[in-house]
């Protein structure tokens, strides 16, 4: 940046950039496609698992995490980032028990909830659980929106509404012409980009703490680094079980009965597939905590 308080020409250039380019990706696709629902909404079933990994790790990585994890580390130390531990756990146990079952009942939107008329035989059931799906999603998206429009709100000329009102029609613009084959394929372009942004703040942040040891001293000294707090207190704010558990049923969840989780797995051609998605996911998920979590000071 050019200056402390705001976005510069170069800063302004790469926001713009992934803007434009994200927009390019989806029109791209549209062109190149067919216009087949099966295609727009599912991609024929034919794609791989690592793009579409990627896609989901993006999805959950949030301007949320990105703001706020960095944050929890410098106030509360690095305990928090045993909640990746769970995540391996979770995927063993949805990858076997719970994705052959939804794999099977090809489905486009886990908003169907099919499987719950079919198992419990009641439509009213079906319906409720529709309503909080669509609750939740409500929720979550709106925030999902607003989290990064303060942050560029603080950065730049626009307003709140004006970044609301950018990032939206985007968005919007990539997902309806290209369907989630663009999804997808932007994801992938916007999780290298995160990544980068990543290791460069850690990169320079040790660089101006004295390099990587001294980093790692200075949160040492500041009581930072805990990652074992075996404490069954149920009044500490983090301790390793209860991190570990909270990883477990919140990768559960998402792996198991978030719209976004299960349209990707039923891009991929088979349950072995769909297994495999997951695995690489996480992988991923604890390389972007790993770099969320070493921004310590």
């Amino acid at each position: 940046m050019d200056n402390e308080k705001g976005f510069g020409v170069v800063d302004n250039c790469v926001f713009a950039g992934m803007l434009i380019i994200s927009a390019v990706i989806g029109l791209y696709i549209s062109y190149k496609g067919s216009k087949s629902p099966e295609e727009f909404l599912m991609g024929n079933r034919s794609l791989k698992p690592l793009p579409v990994s990627m896609s989901l790790i993006t999805s959950y990585i949030s301007a949320m995490n990105i703001i706020s994890f960095p944050a929890e580390v410098y106030a509360n130390g690095l305990q928090i980032s045993t909640i990746a531990l769970g995540v391996p756990l979770a995927i063993s146990f949805s990858s076997y028990f719970l994705l052959p079952v939804l794999y099977s009942l090809k489905l486009t939107s886990i908003n169907e909830v099919k499987y719950i008329e079919l198992r419990f035989k009641s439509r009213r059931l079906r319906f409720v659980i529709f309503l909080l799906s669509m609750a939740k999603a409500l929720a979550a998206n709106g925030i999902g929106l607003y989290a990064p429009t303060i942050a560029l709100s603080s950065v730049t000329n626009l307003s709140t509404l004006t970044n609301i009102f950018i990032l939206g029609i985007i968005c919007t613009l990539y997902s309806s012409f290209g369907g989630i084959k663009a999804v997808i394929w932007t994801d992938v372009f916007q999780f290298s980009v995160i990544v980068i942004g990543l290791m460069t703040v850690v990169g320079v942040g040790c660089a101006q703490n004295g390099g990587l040891i001294e980093t790692l001293h200075i949160a040492s000294e500041g009581g930072r680094l805990e990652m074992f707090n075996m404490s069954l207190s149920p009044f500490e704010r983090y301790t390793f079980l209860n991190t570990v558990a909270y990883g477990f049923f919140y990768q559960l969840r998402m792996y198991s009965s978030e719209q976004v989780n299960i349209q990707r797995i039923c891009t991929v051609n088979s349950v072995k597939n769909a297994r495999r998605y997951p695995t690489l996911g996480a992988t991923l998920n604890k390389a972007d905590y790993e770099c969320l979590n070493d921004n310590l000071s």
